[in-house]
């Protein structure tokens, strides 16, 4: 079988589910949209865990945050307990997702580097890092091969089809903090598939609207909208009729180890430890099993290991 260069697991065409043959789909599908991840990282970072606590935090509307709760709790992630609302081990796995948002966040958005990280018996500032189970080196998008490539999704799922998009402006307008920043780029279902058909290699708008099934309208905004977040590059390729492509920047590219915690935390929780894709990574030529570790002393590092703190004053994240 053919080894190709990119990121994350393959959608078959025709499916009922588009989530069943893709990690990344079935991590976005079983987590939610930005607000969903707002309410696991109010859970993780400020241990919040009462209704009311939530929407004061987080100004969000009630309809919404009862929504998001009930979809987090249905799917696994989070449980109630009377009137608390708590994560399960599934939710606190789900820590590489946000510690590499937090970083991407700091690296491009430094203005709202919130929260901050520390491990304990270690050092009182950190970031996560993906790195290789086998060789234990940084994993960089230009370092992974894969070894199939989606074939189109000829129809997604009606829910998301009905899915009304959040407001991403919104998210920073209580508490801005870095995993908000991010979310900003990745916090709807549409911007996160293109972005991992970006990884893909995908460049062309006919091409992102023939393997997502997704309107010319709804493509064009969500593509204008991560060309001027600075995540993709726009370049004409054709002049009569103008035509474009769109590739990943170096900060698109920095974005890399958010969609792999997303496949891997897909890869353990949506397919029981069985990936839909072989990642091979390319500087030891083993298979990538991508951990969380230490800034500091590259060591794995688990929700248990990881303190989070912010500035009182601020009630931020």
């Amino acid at each position: 079988m053919q080894v190709t260069t990119g990121i994350l697991a393959p959608v078959r065409a025709g499916d009922e589910s588009a989530a069943s043959d893709c990690s990344v789909f079935g991590a976005v599908e079983s987590i939610g949209d930005a607000w969903s991840w707002m309410v696991l990282c109010e859970a993780m970072i400020a241990e919040t865990s009462r209704f009311d606590q939530f929407q004061a935090r987080l100004g969000i509307a009630r309809s919404t945050l009862s929504a998001r709760l009930a979809a987090l709790c249905a799917n696994g992630l989070m449980k109630r307990d009377g009137t608390q609302y708590r994560l399960t081990e599934m939710g606190d796995d789900f820590v590489a997702c946000i510690m590499t948002a937090i970083a991407w966040g700091n690296r491009w958005c430094p203005a709202e580097s919130l929260p901050r990280a520390s491990h304990s018996g270690c050092a009182d500032q950190i970031h996560g890092e993906l790195r290789c189970s086998e060789c234990h080196e940084l994993v960089r998008a230009r370092d992974v091969n894969f070894d199939r490539r989606p074939r189109p999704i000829l129809e997604l799922p009606a829910g998301l089809r009905r899915q009304r998009a959040p407001d991403l402006d919104l998210l920073q307008r209580v508490q801005p903090s870095s995993v908000a920043a991010t979310l900003q780029v990745i916090g709807d279902r549409w911007s996160s598939l293109l972005i991992r058909e970006s990884f893909y290699g995908s460049r062309r708008f006919d091409e992102f609207q023939q393997r997502l099934s997704i309107a010319p309208n709804i493509l064009a905004q969500r593509l204008r909208r991560l060309t001027d977040l600075g995540v993709l590059a726009r370049t004409a390729y054709q002049h009569r009729p103008a035509r474009h492509a769109y590739q990943l920047t170096e900060k698109g590219l920095d974005l890399y180890p958010v969609p792999l915690a997303m496949l891997a935390w897909g890869d353990r929780w949506v397919f029981g430890g069985r990936p839909p894709v072989r990642l091979t990574h390319k500087t030891c030529g083993r298979q990538l099993t991508p951990v969380l570790t230490c800034s500091a002393c590259t060591n794995p590092i688990s929700r248990a290991d990881i303190a989070f703190s912010a500035k009182p004053s601020s009630h931020r994240l």
